[in-house]
């Protein structure tokens, strides 16, 4: 019998306007836009971490709740030596003027956050990351499931996800 594996886990938030734009943040340093979110800590549930990470990167309390999950992702490692890990997607709410105007971002962690249409959010985006959200934006009211894999045999673009074609919706 083989030893558990230890994948991390991860919660990223989906936050909208009244224009149906997403929020995206963008890390400091890197340049690089992702979703409201990240790592789940010890002893921290997945709804938990979301919840903090929008506070500690946003500055604001989002009433996110069990029903609000999207999606689950097992997402396999591109990188040799780097571990697979499991991602929850949250719908957040549809925030207001007030509601940004009182973003106050976690400045050693983020330079800038933007509203993004769908085009703009595909573009700005990892791949895998746009690849992710695709479904539940598509399918709203379902949970998804899916499995994201990389080919380990033969020379591939690590930033293009294979997305496996036997996905379930609850």
């Amino acid at each position: 019998m083989g030893t558990a594996p230890a994948h991390p886990v991860t919660s990223y938030v989906l936050c909208t306007d009244p224009a149906s734009r997403l929020l995206l943040v963008q890390a400091a340093g890197a340049g690089t836009w992702h979703l409201p979110g990240g790592v789940m800590e010890i002893g921290e549930s997945p709804l938990e971490t979301a919840r903090r990470e929008t506070r500690e990167e946003l500055g604001l309390t989002l009433d996110l709740l069990a029903d609000d999950l999207l999606g689950v992702e097992w997402a396999q490692s591109h990188r040799e030596g780097a571990r697979d890990r499991i991602v929850f997607l949250w719908a957040g709410p549809m925030l207001s003027t007030a509601d940004t105007d009182r973003i106050a971002l976690q400045e050693r962690e983020l330079s800038a956050w933007r509203w993004a249409d769908a085009d703009d959010a595909h573009r700005l985006l990892h791949p895998a990351v746009a690849a992710r959200i695709r479904t539940p934006l598509q399918r709203p009211g379902r949970v998804t499931y899916q499995e994201t894999r990389y080919e380990r045999n033969e020379p591939h673009d690590s930033r293009v996800p294979r997305q496996d074609p036997a996905r379930r919706h609850a």
